[in-house]
């Protein structure tokens, strides 16, 4: 899984239905920058915040309960997805996630760790559900069941302010860096032709390679823009911003949870209510609904 509201720095073309053909000369290049410090927090808008719930650096073993008792969601602090202003916890996520919680008649416990420890945690039983802007993939869906989709996953491009990348044709034939193990990256791969694919541990360090000219474009997710840019060392600007097609993002459980239908449920009746859309302005107003949303009167 944020005050003023995102904006957005203009959307690309082609539209999202004009995606490049499947790559077919795109290179592998393993990055060696050092990790910086994560990236700080930016306070975007909170009109929905609430006070947070007890939240822990690391998962316990407690069992949780279905009805009555505690549902334990693994975030990452990540704005706007979930993090803390002036003491009170906001973001998408941590909005969605709370009201997923309400409607079950569960307690929320959110426990941060790093993206990479969510899923162990997950199977090992010591969190119940992942809120951290996870893509549904076929990979994951190997082992995890993934719940209706709360949002959709939407690319962004950055590049320093001197960049000639203006479309998304501009980036063949360029070096972009993503962050290993992201959507980003896999994404990459189906989608672009002859570029070549330079992997940073974090944002910040992905970053540190356009300063340094080893990259020239770092791709993203669109929700965390705004805090790499206000942040980076450099001047980035965005000027490419698209939904990727077929890359729901979901809350993700595991397989054969028999809570997947509350949760459904739950998501079911926050989009209906207009609760999804009052949460969604909030943090992603810029961004347009996509239709699987609209067709359920959001």
């Amino acid at each position: 899984m944020f005050g003023s509201r995102c904006r957005s720095r203009g959307w690309p073309h082609p539209s999202p239905e004009q995606d490049p053909p499947p790559m077919n000369h795109t290179k592998l290049v393993v990055a060696t920058a050092g990790t910086l410090a994560l990236l700080g927090a930016v306070i975007f808008g909170g009109q929905l915040a609430n006070p947070a719930p007890t939240t822990t650096k690391q998962a316990t073993d407690r069992a949780s309960a279905s009805v009555g008792g505690t549902l334990r969601i693994g975030v990452t602090s990540a704005e706007p997805a979930y993090y803390k202003a002036d003491g009170v916890t906001k973001g998408f996520d941590y909005e969605m996630a709370r009201g997923v919680a309400d409607q079950m008649g569960t307690e929320p416990e959110f426990v941060e760790m790093e993206l990479n420890k969510l899923f162990p945690a997950l199977k090992a039983g010591k969190i119940d559900m992942i809120g951290a802007q996870v893509t549904k993939t076929t990979d994951l869906e190997r082992d995890f069941d993934f719940s209706a989709p709360y949002f959709e996953t939407y690319v962004s491009f950055l590049v320093p302010n001197n960049s000639t990348i203006h479309t998304r044709g501009d980036v063949h034939g360029k070096t972009i860096a993503v962050v290993a193990g992201t959507i980003q990256e896999r994404y990459l791969q189906d989608q672009y032709q002859q570029v070549d694919i330079v992997k940073a541990p974090d944002a910040a360090a992905a970053v540190e390679m356009i300063g340094r000219g080893e990259a020239d474009v770092f791709c993203s997710g669109a929700p965390y823009v705004e805090s790499i840019i206000k942040r980076a060392p450099i001047a980035l600007n965005e000027p490419i911003r698209y939904r990727a097609k077929q890359a729901p993002i979901g809350f993700v459980i595991r397989s054969g949870d028999p809570r997947k239908e509350q949760i459904d449920a739950a998501i079911e009746d926050m989009i209906r209510s207009g609760e999804w859309l009052k949460i969604k302005t909030t943090y992603f107003e810029p961004d347009p609904l996509a239709e699987m949303f609209q067709e359920k009167g959001a």
